[in-house]
């Protein structure tokens, strides 16, 4: 569930960084703040809302859980997806995730 502001709902989100960025002013929140918050360095999360580093699996969670946006999304952004398949994300916003964790698992087998 998406608690973006309605100003931010619908916008083309290019990057987990952008989307960090914007989340985190939607709440009126210095780096600071957040890094305190989600247990991280203010450094670091600068990095990631500069798309400088990719954020592990555990403060992608903890970030989705802060900000009670859907962990799979941000979790399908910080791993930095092609173009091609955002393409499909974003026709099939509803489908798109539960599809593309059934083709993992049939590429694990």
């Amino acid at each position: 569930m998406s608690r973006l502001p309605n100003k931010l709902k619908g916008a083309k989100v290019d990057s987990f960084g952008k989307i960090l960025k914007k989340l985190r002013m939607a709440k009126g929140l210095t780096l600071r703040q957040l890094a305190a918050v989600v247990d991280s360095n203010f450094a670091y999360l600068s990095q990631l809302e500069a798309d400088m580093a990719k954020p592990g699996e555990e403060l992608v969670k903890r970030i989705a859980k802060y900000f009670g946006e859907d962990e799979e999304r941000l979790m399908f952004l910080a791993r930095g997806i092609p173009a091609q398949i955002q393409e499909i994300k974003d026709k099939f916003p509803n489908i798109a995730p539960s599809y593309f964790r059934k083709a993992a698992k049939k590429e694990d087998k």
